[in-house]
């Protein structure tokens, strides 16, 4: 008990960072949270645009003989999607990154994202049914192609994929920055 009395007494004299330090970090995180709270959607688009710009990358650097480059950029994008051969677009000989639906949900959900950021984030919301609405083609033309029941083409992975990937931007970004106008003036005042 008396130790642990000493320790602490020797403890609130002992300080890693001076005041000046801690301001500093202070005002820092006080920037980069104000960053943060108006690019967040920038953000969203510029991850989504990446990550379509180098699946639609892979095929042109591997034509031009840069699998050194393509070969990584390919598997990196195997985390984000199975890259089945037979449900793959092909340009020059060449697999793209991303199978047909995943480059139609991911274009999709880029180019909504694009429309928010644009439109100064006032795109409005969609209804949570409608929303449904837009993810059950996908779900059906999965669930059926699973148990074997039909097989799915380019055109209905295309179309089920854009309505899926237009679908999660048009409810989820609306609803976020929603959830921001409505939260943050309430902690100001605080």
């Amino acid at each position: 008990m008396a130790l642990q009395q000493q320790v602490k007494k020797s403890n609130r004299g002992i300080s890693l960072f001076s005041l000046k330090q801690r301001q500093a970090f202070g005002r820092f995180n006080q920037a980069l949270g104000e960053w943060l709270l108006n690019s967040w959607a920038t953000i969203i688009t510029i991850v989504l645009g990446v990550i379509v710009a180098t699946a639609l990358a892979i095929p042109f650097l591997s034509y031009f003989g840069l699998d050194v480059i393509a070969k990584p950029l390919f598997f990196s994008l195997h985390f984000i999607c199975a890259q089945v051969p037979s449900h793959s677009f092909y340009v020059f000989g060449h697999q793209l990154g991303l199978c047909e639906r995943n480059l139609s949900i991911y274009t999709s959900m880029f180019l909504g994202s694009l429309v928010f950021v644009l439109s100064k984030k006032r795109m409005p919301g969609l209804p949570w049914w409608f929303w449904i609405l837009m993810l059950l083609p996908m779900a059906w033309d999965g669930i059926t192609q699973m148990f074997g029941w039909r097989e799915s083409t380019w055109v209905l992975r295309i179309v089920t994929g854009t309505l899926f990937g237009l679908g999660n931007i048009w409810f989820v970004l609306p609803l976020i920055q929603k959830s921001l106008v409505e939260t943050l003036p309430a902690q100001i005042s605080r």
